[in-house]
């Protein structure tokens, strides 16, 4: 039987034998059910909360492997953003995961060459929005980045960067649905707020000791560290691309930040 690492090294198993893995199975469904039932006409919105729960559990164990509960804080903080704001856009948290997972290799492999294809077209293919957009051109920044952090380099990272730059970049530009910049209310500049100083402590350096999924090779600190720092700029690239909209857009990203925060402080 054929590993998940045989076909692409930026996918990671979840054992669901693990107690906070199962939160990825409850927490998006509970967000789900409470979403629709508050609003049965809005399945849309239902939905997106869901994968914006799921995305921030995620989210959160690339930016503190070590500490497996911040992913469950996420989970449950995210769909309170979906609540107040509005659906997230799913395509840009799992874009900017993506971002995250390359720059901080937590698989303990680079990426392999369809995994940038594939990568590549699904960026392209949802940069039509700025926090699409946003996304994309952090993910084309990452790859470029990849090459020159510890470990063994990935192939031709450089020019996939450049091609995803160039791409997301064409797509938003005559993609025609960037639509008018709101100036965030003071709700949304609220979560803005909470995720500015969540990150504060997110980009700090910490000691690592989560270990490589295929490799068993210990995790680069550096590379955790830079993950966060690409993750805080694409949220505040996609708050600044997209104003009012780029906030709920990427809300449950924002409130990732203080959920790995939280779990941080905790533990010292």
């Amino acid at each position: 039987m054929r590993k998940l690492s045989d076909i692409t090294h930026v996918g990671r198993t979840i054992d669901l034998r693990r107690p906070t893995n199962r939160i990825l199975l409850f927490a998006p469904l509970g967000a789900a059910l409470v979403l629709y039932g508050l609003d049965t006409s809005d399945i849309r919105r239902a939905i997106a909360g869901a994968l914006g729960s799921a995305a921030a559990w995620m989210l959160a164990r690339e930016l503190d492997p070590d500490r497996p509960h911040a992913a469950t804080i996420a989970a449950l903080l995210a769909p309170a953003s979906t609540l107040v704001l509005g659906a997230p856009a799913p395509a840009a948290l799992f874009l900017t995961l993506l971002t995250a997972r390359i720059v901080a290799r937590t698989t303990g492999l680079p990426p392999r060459t369809t995994d940038y294809a594939a990568v590549g077209l699904g960026a392209v293919a949802f940069a039509e929005t700025p926090w699409g957009w946003a996304a994309g051109i952090l993910l084309a920044f990452a790859m470029v980045r990849d090459v020159a952090l510890p470990g063994a380099p990935p192939v031709n990272a450089g020019l996939w960067g450049a091609v995803l730059a160039i791409g997301v970049t064409l797509r938003a530009a005559f993609g025609d649905r960037l639509g008018d910049w709101t100036v965030p209310d003071v709700i949304s500049l609220g979560f803005v707020v909470i995720g500015l100083i969540g990150a504060a402590v997110v980009v700090q350096p910490m000691q690592v000791l989560s270990q490589g999924d295929w490799t068993r090779i210990p995790l680069e600190p550096r590379r955790v560290r830079e993950a966060a720092v690409f993750t805080v700029l694409t949220a505040a690239l996609a708050v600044l691309a997209g104003g009012q909209a780029g906030v709920a857009a990427v809300a449950p990203l924002l409130l990732t930040f203080p959920a790995v925060a939280i779990a941080r402080i905790a533990s010292r």
